[in-house]
């Protein structure tokens, strides 16, 4: 058993959700997990000062200053989410206004058009699968759109990045996620050679006039592009596909929801905070720092358990259960502090339209196999449907 005051040896290390599964989901002290070498911290408030704590990195920002090897094969290096003040500054600036409350909302009326027309194909079908035929395309192709990537090139990087971030368990598995992160690298490096080239009115030609200007360096553009690309539709079609099950596996709330189109905002909130896509966060500590009545060392992991976060009676009351109406806005889906998530409004803007239009449009909406038989991927970190299938037609 290690002793929790002996920082873990070995460089730094991610975190096998599933191992933890009978630890998670309980707001409680922070306590050491001897197996994991790691500090899980689940209660609200605790959380909360573990992300926006200037004395704990997220793992990649963490590795890079002890130079130690980037996880994820190298995913967030060279971005904001791989980076700690001055460099984060200065990224999240020059990226800020790309993703205001203004400029994102001047988007609804795209966003709108793309979810109208899938949902027509869907209509002329009668049913679909929601994850491969809505949920995914949606903020693939206005995240495309917005960067200024060719759609048509979308099934190659999805497949690159699946491969990058869920390589799977087996011997080869690191092997093909660095050689899937170096398709995808060489892949922007095209891009961007391109938008300088024949730049345009989209965010990686803005992203290469700030190289110009020696804002950023030639590997932050690319960096952040990839980042951008990838960060923009995984968890944002994640958000919409639980969603759109857990709205269906609780139809009381229906109602209530097409009556009432502005409760979809709410709504939003209360499905991040009740089935979000985020099961855990991840700090590491840069240096000794006391949290309650524990001591975290320097160098150790601390596992930040988002779903007991969202589910403490102290800050959203004693009823766990889906409440579309509830004041949720508190979540944690989508971090805290400093590197709370820039493209959080970009992400409820497409919940809002996705899953509003969808239970609008199709009053019989439902799902086409029971709920027990609908599976999640077991390889992630987050919470991800491997499929939705559902029928619009009663």
């Amino acid at each position: 058993m290690t002793d929790p005051a002996t920082p873990p040896s070995g460089g730094i290390s991610l975190i096998d959700v599933h191992a933890l599964t009978g630890e998670l989901g309980r707001p409680a002290p922070p306590r050491w997990l001897p197996d994991e070498e790691a500090w899980l911290v689940s209660r609200h408030d605790d959380v909360r000062t573990c992300l926006a704590h200037p004395d704990m990195s997220p793992p990649t920002a963490f590795a890079i200053s002890r130079g130690l090897h980037s996880p994820m094969s190298g995913l967030f290096k060279n971005t904001l989410l791989g980076s700690n003040p001055p460099e984060h500054t200065r990224l999240r600036q020059l990226l800020a206004r790309e993703f205001t409350a203004r400029r994102v909302e001047a988007l609804r009326p795209r966003v709108q058009q793309i979810t109208d027309t899938l949902l027509d194909d869907i209509a002329a079908r009668g049913q679909a699968d929601l994850v491969t035929e809505f949920a995914v395309p949606l903020p693939v192709q206005v995240i495309c759109e917005l960067l200024g990537v060719p759609s048509g090139d979308r099934h190659d990087f999805i497949t690159w990045t699946d491969t990058m971030l869920w390589p799977g368990r087996q011997p080869d598995a690191p092997a093909r996620s660095a050689a899937a992160a170096t398709r995808l690298w060489s892949y922007f490096q095209d891009l961007v050679k391109a938008k300088t080239a024949q730049p345009d009115d989209d965010l990686i030609s803005a992203l290469v006039s700030a190289h110009a200007e020696d804002r950023l360096t030639y590997d932050e553009v690319v960096a952040t592009a990839r980042m951008l690309l990838t960060a923009g539709y995984e968890t944002t079609s994640t958000l919409i596909a639980n969603g759109i099950l857990a709205l269906l596996s609780h139809p009381e709330h229906l109602p209530a929801l097409r009556r009432q189109p502005d409760l979809i905002k709410p709504a939003i909130e209360e499905l991040l905070r009740f089935i979000g896509p985020g099961i855990v966060n991840l700090r590491y500590a840069n240096k000794d720092l006391r949290l309650g009545e524990v001591l975290i060392h320097e160098g150790q992991k601390v596992v930040l358990d988002l779903d007991a976060a969202n589910a403490d009676p102290r800050v959203f009351g004693d009823d766990p259960n889906l409440d579309p109406h509830r004041d949720a806005i508190a979540h944690v889906q989508f971090g805290h502090g400093i590197h709370h998530c820039i493209g959080a409004p970009l992400a409820r803007l497409e919940g809002q339209v996705a899953i509003g239009t969808i239970i609008r449009r199709f009053p019989e909406l439902r799902l086409s196999r029971s709920q027990s038989d609908i599976p999640f991927r077991d390889d992630t970190a987050l919470r991800i449907l491997k499929n939705l299938p559902i029928s619009v037609h009663g």
